[in-house]
Parts: structure tokens; C-alpha cells; sequence
């Protein structure tokens, strides 16, 4: 899901730029690395915070049921590194997915790819990884995996539409 949102997030910083016309790649990267960096933060903290009150309430309700305390048990120590780590993959990949789609911009800054190019590389890699993204829920539900792909690449191509809609305003 978190992949989702910052491949989702990166498109509209790709298509806001396009119809901007803005023609530095640092413009783009800096907008696009400080929504990825932002996101890692929310998705880090938002889920730690979370992952960890649920544990831990599950943890008091064991600890009444056993009737013993259990602070200095590997239970105690799980619940940390659990939330730890579903906080981290929750961070990690909205910033994975939106440095992917705005990775051809850093070819441009290296002299290997032009700005046009760039935009339009990072819209097809955006788009293909939104499908990516939706067959890989087909397959988790046992559903049609192109119809999930399609599914996440017409939310795609929704965020390109109202773009170029608010760029004719």
C-alpha cells in the first residue's frame, strides 16, 4: 500500500513539473526526494506508534492472564522489534517506489538522458510499476492479476489526467 502511495505521490511531482515546464532535474529531485523522505517519516512513525500500541495492549492482556510480569521476557523484547520492523518496511517503501519513478532524473543530471526523455521515462516506469504493484495484489487475493494491474494504472493515469486538466486553468 505504502508502495502505492509513493509511486502515486512522485507521479504528481512528475506530471506538476511537466505541465510547469520545468526543465532543471534538481527542481524535480528536490521536490520529489523531500515527499519521499516525508513519507518515510509518516509511514515510519505513524506505524511504530500504532504497531506498537496494539502489541502492547495485547501484551498487558496477556500479562493479566498469566498473572505474571513479563517485562523482562523475549515477549517484551518482540513487541519492539516487531513494530520496528513493520515500521520500517511502512517507511522504506514509499521511499524505494518514488525514488524508482523519479530515478531517470538523476540521468539527467549526469549528462545521460534528456529532459524530455526523463519525463517521459519516469511516467512509463511509474506506470509500470503501479501495474506491477496491482498484478502483485491480484496474485495475493488468487484474483485476476491484470485486472488489479489495470486497476492501479488507471489511478495513474487519473492523477495525469487532473494534472494536465489543472495546467489548462
Amino acid at each position: 500500500m505504502n508502495s502505492f502511495d509513493g509511486v502515486m505521490t512522485a507521479l504528481g511531482i512528475i506530471f506538476g513539473s511537466m505541465v510547469a515546464n520545468v526543465i532543471n532535474p534538481k527542481f524535480i529531485l528536490a521536490a520529489g526526494l523531500g515527499a519521499s523522505l516525508a513519507m518515510f517519516l509518516s509511514g515510519f512513525t505513524g506505524t511504530y506508534m500504532t504497531e506498537k500500541a496494539e502489541r502492547l495492549k495485547k501484551f498487558k492482556e496477556l500479562e493479566r492472564n498469566l498473572l505474571e510480569d513479563l517485562d523482562n521476557s523475549i515477549h517484551k523484547r518482540a513487541v519492539e522489534i516487531a513494530s520496528i520492523i513493520a515500521a520500517l518496511i511502512d517507511g522504506i517503501s514509499p521511499l524505494i517506489s518514488s525514488i524508482i519513478s523519479l530515478s531517470p532524473f538523476f540521468l539527467v543530471m549526469f549528462g545521460l538522458l534528456s529532459m524530455e526523455m526523463a519525463y517521459l521515462s519516469s511516467i512509463l516506469l511509474s506506470f509500470l510499476l503501479l501495474f506491477l504493484l496491482g498484478m502483485f495484489l491480484g496474485r495475493i487475493s488468487k484474483d485476476s492479476m491484470i485486472i488489479y494491474g489495470l486497476k492501479m494504472l488507471l489511478a495513474g493515469l487519473l492523477v495525469a489526467t487532473i494534472s494536465l486538466i489543472f495546467s489548462s486553468l
